[in-house]
Order: C-alpha cells, then structure tokens, then sequence
C-alpha cells in the first residue's frame, strides 16, 4: 500500500503528533476516583481528597485511550490519501472502449461497460501516486475525456454517467490517439486498452506499449441484422420492407417479430430460430406519406439460456416521401422505355420525337432528366441529368466497335443505380462498346468492354447504355421498372431514397446554415450544416424529413474474450474497494464501538 498524499516522513510525522496529542488530552483529564458517601457533606469532602496534586495522579482511562489514538492514527492514514499497489511511475493512457458489445449484460446483470469502469478507476488510483493517467474514449469516433492529471478525483468526475454508443468502436484510432498523447510528454508511458476483444489491433511500431485488459464473459442473443424499406415504382405511395434476423445462440431461440411505423404495428409474427439460422421476413402493400419504422424482437425466450444485448434487438428505417419527377423522353418510338416510364407514379412524362426536341430546348430546365433513345442531338444538349439509352457517338461520349452478343462478365453491384438488381442473366444480343474517360464509373462490362457507365462531372450526370430496348431481353425481366426508377432517382441527385437508414456516426444534413435536429429522446440539437453526434440508434427529424440512424449491420457475435476469465490483463484487478473507503470505514466503525462502551459505562 502506498499513500498519494504524503510522504512516509510527512505521514510518520503526522501520526506522532497526533498520538501525542492524544495522549496529552487523556492525561490532563481530571477525572475524580469513585468515593462511595451517604450524604452531600461527604460527597463534597470526597471531591476534594480526589482532585489530583500532580499530573501522574490523574486516572487515565486506558480502553478510551487506546480507542482514541487508533481512530487519529486511522484519520491520519485517511489524509495520507492510501492506496493499494504503488502503479505506474510515468505516464498512463487508458483506452476504454464503449461500443454497443460493451452494453451486454451477464448473469447478474452487470454490463461489460461496468466491469471496464471498474478497471478504469483501479488503474486511476494505483497509477496517480507517482504518476499521470488520462482517459480516452474508444466510441464511433475517439474522444479525450480526462487529459493528464495527477488526481484521481478527475478521473472520478470524467467516467460519471458513461454509457456505450450503438455502433462498433473504432479502437485503432483510440490507440494511437492514446499513443500519441504518451509521446506528447517525452517521458516513459504506456496505454491499457480496457475492451470486450480477445487481441488488440495490429500497431505500426512498438515505440509506446500497449497493454490489454479484456473485459467480458461468454454471451448470446438473437439480433436483427438487416432492415430497409423502399417505395415500390409500381404503386403510388406504397412501400415494402424486409427483415433479417440471426440467431447467435448454441440454442434455439424463440421471439415475437413486431414491424412499426410509428406507432401503428404493421406486421407481427412468432418466430423460432435454431442455433446459427438466419431468417428474412419481407412484406409490401403498406402506404404512408413518409413512414418511420420498427422492427423490434419481443418476449426473447432462449432454452436455457438468455439474452445478453437488448440493442441488437430493434432497427430503424425510413421512407421518404414520394417526390415527382418530370422526366422528358425523346424516341421515335420505343414502348418498353414509354411504358416503364409511364407505369412509375412519380414520374411526370412528356414524349417527343428528334423534331420536338428542337422546340424545348429553350425550357428544358423544366424537367429533371432527360432520356434520350438512340438519338445524338446537334448541337449537344446542355441538361445536368442525362439517360443515353443504345448510346451514340457525341463529343459528350465516344463509341468504339459494335459487339455481337457480348456476355455480361462483371457489374457494380454496389453502385445505387444497380442497387437490388442482378445483371449477370441478362442477355444481350448486340451492343455498342463505350470507352469510358478516366472519371466514368463502369457498371456493366463484357470482358474489357463497357456496356454501361456513370458519368458526375462538373455538376452534371449521365447514364449511358451501349445497348438498346430491342437488343436485350432486360426489358421483360421484373427487374427493368426498378432499374429505371433507380437511374431515375439518381439522375436526380435523390441519393436519400436509395437507402432507408444510416450508420450511427455519419452525419446528419440539415438544410440551412443554422437548423434544428429533433434527436431518438427528443431533445432539441442546433447545428450548423451537419449534425455529427449520431451515435444513438433511432430516429431523427429535421424540418424536412426523418432520418433512420441503425446498427443493425453491425450486430455480430458475443463470444467469450479469449483469455478474459483467466485473469490476463494489464490493469488491477476489479471487485476490491478504494483503501481510503476502507479506512473511512473502520474510522465510522470504531466511532461507533466508542459511543457503545461510553454509553455502558466502560470508558470511565
């Protein structure tokens, strides 16, 4: 044990001044010697043989004195500010890792987040007595939440009201912040990584070590790992969503699958999953100006086990409202493209030919895309949003050789225009290759050829096919009205409505310079352009929409940290109170042995 507060001379120092203290007090006590007398005339007699002639003929007694110097030895040991273990001589960072694993609870109740703390604040008073600790947050994004002190009282304070954030943790970025905050002081460090991980990330140099002390024990749950909605391109207003969930137990599990939007329950369902299934629920015919959804697991029940993470529990979604748009299609004829235009709610069409063409050039600001079927207009058209459909030759868009029947071998399955969609079946039957320049996005490719790219430059977009209607069998697949409705969407610059939620830690747009963002507890949040502190799953409101903030792709496993039960750590060890708490009680406590024995008559 060592003292924080003072030096072992200043302590010893201290302890004999009040030990003499005490033992002064005691002797100048006068206290008279019990006389036993029959009248007040002997009382009075008796009171004046007993006063005492000299200091050695006071009565001292013996059990409160010894009573009374162990308590001012113990209250000085108390200042001494005690503490067990001498710790870390120099500079101590500790990374604490606060993702949304570190919520799960165990048997007891008691999160991993709990356990963390713990450590954290052993660490704190061991490495404080002759050194300097900070803190630093491992969450969505690193945060310094202690910067060095000497005071474990800071540390205190800082770790208050600490909860865990709803997406995975970015410990890497915490570790070298934490590392660069041990170099900042030029003396000896090091960084404890106090986290539910079984290994530490790998580190660019050894420089700076970092110790780990894993937190956590074995855990299973059953989780929504996937939920979207989107509006359907064939029914006015109407929306579909799907649901996955996952089981993460070595045990069956069962639960009540409750789909809202807002407060209206949409779906509802009993569920059973077996040990490891994945299962995905999807359902359409639902309408509503701009939805806001649920999917939450109710009354989880796992055969013998329980479940350990209640926010892998629910996800969130949004549907944007339907918005129009004026779409200008110039064919001499071509029925797939003006029926698969025409069947989409939202679209607004307008058709003409190559002549007509000529006569809204001036208006075309009126319409938000223009789709051109196998015409290359002179001069080129100066419109930011573009379908080239069986593409032809323009200073805008060179063409190479025509290819017959070329295969589809690759396509950008993750670009939003692809989005859902599969082009791996899809015949074609001749196609004019496309030579992209160096900032187009190829989306499908026949070898080294390009059968279809994405074009944002200068503020401007295209999409461009090298084939047509007539030469591919896509337009009768089911998959054509929702690839012309994404190009649609994204020939707009309506990105939103491709996804219906979002990561926690991505920002959040507000429209304005200074706005308002109604945060998941309704708390009110002024922000300048973006609202960055998303690390709550739920939904948010700006003036013109809501925004759907989940981690339900980012639910995983929670298995047992390898090496956590068999005490590997680098940070003291939980469940042991403070020493100083120690001490305060056994102060009170002899405190109160003293009052009994007073009261009894002993200590006289």
């Amino acid at each position: 044990m060592t003292f924080a507060a003072l030096s072992p001379a200043a302590l010893l120092g201290a302890a004999l001044a009040a030990s003499l203290a005490v033992v002064a007090l005691y002797l100048l006590r006068r206290t008279p010697r019990t006389q036993v007398v029959s009248n007040v005339e002997f009382w009075r007699r008796a009171a004046e043989r007993s006063r005492p002639r000299s200091l050695f003929a006071t009565r001292v007694p013996w059990t409160s004195l010894l009573v009374s110097l162990l308590i001012a030895l113990l209250l000085v040991g108390e200042m001494g500010d005690p503490r067990a273990g001498a710790g870390h001589s120099g500079t101590t960072v500790i990374v604490l890792a606060a993702d949304r694993t570190m919520a799960a609870r165990d048997e007891r109740g008691r999160r991993r987040l709990d356990d963390a703390l713990s450590i954290a604040r052993a660490t704190v008073q061991a490495d404080t007595v002759s050194g300097q600790v900070a803190i630093v947050r491992a969450g969505l994004r690193p945060e310094v939440l202690l910067p060095l002190t000497h005071r474990a009282a800071d540390a205190d304070r800082a770790l208050r009201g600490l909860d865990a954030d709803d997406g995975v943790a970015d410990l890497s970025a915490a570790i070298e912040l934490a590392r660069a905050i041990v170099r900042g002081t030029r003396s000896a460090g090091r960084v404890v990584v106090v986290a539910d991980r079984g290994e530490l990330p790998r580190l660019a140099d050894a420089t700076v070590p970092v110790l780990l002390s894993p937190v956590g024990s074995p855990g299973e749950t059953l989780a929504v790992t996937a939920f979207d909605a989107r509006r359907d391109p064939l029914a006015l207003g109407e929306y579909h969503v799907r649901c996955e969930l996952r089981s993460y137990s070595p045990r069956r599990g069962r639960a009540h699958l409750v789909i809202r939007d807002r407060d209206t329950v949409l779906s509802e369902e009993r569920v059973s999953l077996e040990p490891g299934e994945v299962i995905t629920r999807s359902a359409r015919g639902f309408s509503s100006a701009q939805a806001e959804l649920s999917a939450r697991l109710e009354d989880i029940d796992i055969e013998g086990g329980r479940d350990a993470l209640s926010r892998d529990d629910v996800a969130y979604a949004t549907v944007a409202p339907v918005v129009s748009t004026r779409v200008l299609l110039v064919t001499g004829g071509n029925r797939y493209l003006a029926n698969a235009l025409s069947a989409n709610p939202s679209v607004e069409l307008e058709t003409v030919d190559g002549l007509g063409l000529q006569s809204r050039r001036a208006s075309l600001s009126r319409y938000q895309v223009v789709v051109l079927d196998r015409v290359s207009p002179q001069p080129p058209l100066d419109h930011p949003a573009q379908l080239l459909v069986g593409a032809v030759a323009s200073r805008a868009l060179r063409v190479g050789a025509e290819l017959a029947a070329p295969r589809v071998t690759a396509f950008a399955a993750d670009h939003r225009v692809l989005a859902g969609l599969r082009f791996d079946q899809v015949q074609v039957a001749r196609a004019r290759a496309l030579i992209p320049t160096a900032d187009d996005r190829v989306l499908v490719r026949s070898g080294r050829d390009a059968l279809a790219i994405a074009r944002d430059r200068d503020g401007a977009r295209v999409l461009a096919l090298g084939f047509d209607t007539e030469g591919t069998d896509l337009v009768q697949r089911i998959a054509f009205p929702l690839f012309m409705h994404n190009a649609l969407v994204w020939l707009d610059r309506r990105e939103r409505e491709f996804h219906s939620w979002q990561a926690p830690g991505e920002p959040i747009r507000a429209p304005g310079s200074s706005a308002v963002v109604l945060t998941p507890s309704g708390a009110a949040r002024p922000v300048r352009g973006a609202l960055y502190d998303t690390a709550s799953a739920g939904i948010y409101h700006t003036a013109d929409r809501a925004i759907a903030v989940s981690a339900a792709e980012q639910s995983g496993s929670l298995a047992d940290v390898e090496g956590a039960r068999q005490g590997r750590r680098g940070a003291p060890a939980t469940g042991r109170a403070p020493v100083a708490v120690l001490l305060a009680g056994a102060i009170l406590a002899l405190l109160c042995v003293e009052w009994a024995l007073l009261q009894r008559g002993r200590l006289s």
